[in-house]
């Protein structure tokens, strides 16, 4: 397939579009958008890739979108613009993932959760750390955290109340007393 095909914009029935990684918005963020599209028009096509369901039918996984897509049903619509790839289902999902990452600011709950994610399908710390353009070191950390279900350890260094050795240092502690005084 040469870029121009690769490109192209087609009309996608938005029932034949999966999810892959969804994401949940905020409503007030999540009805500017349904108004926007709605007065203006969508500004940009999704991306999906096709594929092929077990029964062989066509349908899309959603590369990149979720908002435009979901303010299409909102409205109403049965197609969307979209731009149609052929990429395999476990890149389609990564890809999403790393788009909404680049979306939220670094430090947040939902950023840990898409780092954790990542590992439960098989990469390794360095990959993650590689695909999402994070020190290894931090992304090392917040693993290992969320392994032990560090959850309020993630917290304290998402809200930046310690750094991330800090908190892995407090986890690997043997001492209760010692993890309570620095919680």
């Amino acid at each position: 397939m040469n870029i121009d095909e690769e490109n192209t914009v087609k009309m996608v029935p938005t029932n034949e579009i999966n999810i892959l990684n969804p994401r949940e918005r905020n409503k007030k963020k999540f009805q500017v958008i349904v108004n926007n599209i709605a007065n203006i028009g969508l500004k940009r096509p999704i991306t999906v890739s096709e594929q092929r369901n077990k029964k062989g039918e066509k349908q899309y996984n959603l590369v990149c979108g979720q908002g435009r897509l979901e303010a299409y049903i909102a409205l109403g619509e049965e197609k969307i613009p979209a731009i149609v790839k052929n990429i395999p289902e476990e890149e389609c999902f990564l890809m999403s993932l790393v788009e909404n990452l680049a979306r939220r600011k670094q430090l947040s709950v939902e950023y840990v959760k898409q780092i954790g994610l990542l590992s439960q399908r098989g990469y390794k710390s360095s990959e993650i750390a590689k695909k999402i353009d994070a020190n290894p070191e931090y992304v090392r950390g917040i693993l290992r955290l969320f392994e032990n279900g560090e959850e309020r350890l993630i917290a304290a260094v998402i809200k930046e109340q310690i750094p991330i050795s800090t908190a892995v240092e407090i986890s690997a502690a043997k001492d209760d007393k010692a993890q309570l005084q620095n919680s």
